[in-house]
């Protein structure tokens, strides 16, 4: 199975958490010939390099993180695919190393320029054939959902999110402990 991961606030810790929304605003339609955003190299930019260092560079592992990936990467191909600029890729790159995970997942997705996350990460679903995706931001977890992706995970480990109703094809999981048990629950092991 193909299984995407979020990285802010559900791979790596966020200063503030993430609060729920109920009811997310709708997500525009994905541009024709989106492919086509991914195929570009991004530029050198040394100030948004900067930027991204100074937003993202501090940020902890989430406590339950390393046993949880290293559980689904002996079992399926993981992919992070997160919302974060293509120019800080040299960070994702050493934040990886540092956590011994640069080896284990089957790659990263960064966002272009011109897709919101909420699109890139259905652009990446599509383009990669992701089966499961797991997020802590209920616009996107909700577009996921709505859009086919067919197994959606809204991370909700601050209990914000309440009992709202969900769309089909979306639970919510407290831990990334819940997510990986509900997946071996309903999936079988496609080891590479």
């Amino acid at each position: 199975m193909r299984v995407s991961f979020d990285f802010d606030g559900v791979l790596c810790l966020t200063p503030f958490g993430r609060l729920a929304v109920h009811e997310p605003k709708p997500v525009p339609e994905l541009p024709a010939g989106y492919e086509a955003l991914y195929a570009d190299e991004p530029r050198a930019n040394p100030l948004r390099l900067a930027v991204e260092y100074a937003r993202f560079a501090w940020r902890k592992m989430a406590p339950d993180a390393p046993e949880v990936l290293g559980d689904l990467c002996a079992r399926h191909d993981v992919w992070i695919v997160t919302g974060r600029s293509e120019y800080g890729a040299p960070l994702m790159r050493r934040w990886l190393r540092k956590h011994g995970l640069e080896r284990k997942i089957a790659g990263v997705r960064m966002a272009p320029r011109g897709l919101r996350p909420p699109q890139h990460k259905l652009a990446t679903a599509r383009m990669l054939g992701i089966e499961a995706h797991i997020d802590d931001d209920p616009r996107t977890a909700y577009h996921l959902a709505r859009e086919g992706v067919p197994r959606v995970y809204l991370l909700d480990h601050a209990g914000a999110h309440g009992d709202a109703p969900l769309p089909g094809g979306l639970a919510l999981v407290r831990t990334l402990r819940e997510f990986a048990d509900a997946l071996f629950a309903g999936a079988p092991d496609t080891a590479r």
